[in-house]
């Protein structure tokens, strides 16, 4: 291989370990719940997916691990900001699988929380997470419904 495609290789391998350590399993199960933190150490201009590295699935809440029956499209999840200084948070959302919209960008305050809704009839995909410099950045999930 030419030594360029080393070099992107190696910066994707850092990149994915990178966030990889981000990821905080609480809970093992993989669904949305309370108490669920997402964490970024990452510049400015780079948003991780909370989805992926913190939170679970965001599709659904169900009302145990495994349960197959009884799940519900999540219609909210309220999260706070429970790093040291302001984040921004986007909803990804969309009314079926494979269907991505971006809503807006909403800034939440150290300490504060946000109510993150996908719209009716929306499925809630994603929610993703960005801050100024490259201090700490962290969002806890209160509660889901």
């Amino acid at each position: 291989m030419p030594p360029a495609v080393w070099t992107g290789c190696a910066a994707l391998a850092l990149v994915g370990a990178g966030a990889l350590l981000l990821y905080d399993d609480d809970a093992a199960d993989g669904r949305v719940s309370a108490g669920r933190v997402c964490r970024s150490t990452l510049p400015a201009d780079a948003e991780l997916s909370c989805g992926t590295y913190g939170f679970g699935d965001l599709r659904q809440v169900c009302p145990a691990s495994g349960a197959a029956r009884g799940c519900t499209p999540t219609e909210a999840v309220t999260v706070r900001n429970s790093g040291p200084s302001a984040v921004y948070v986007t909803v990804i959302h969309g009314a079926r699988q494979g269907e991505r919209l971006q809503g807006p960008e909403t800034k939440v305050g150290a300490g504060r929380t946000a109510v993150l809704r996908p719209g009716q009839g929306q499925l809630l995909f994603d929610v993703t997470l960005r801050g100024p410099g490259r201090g700490p950045k962290s969002l806890t999930v209160v509660s889901v419904r």
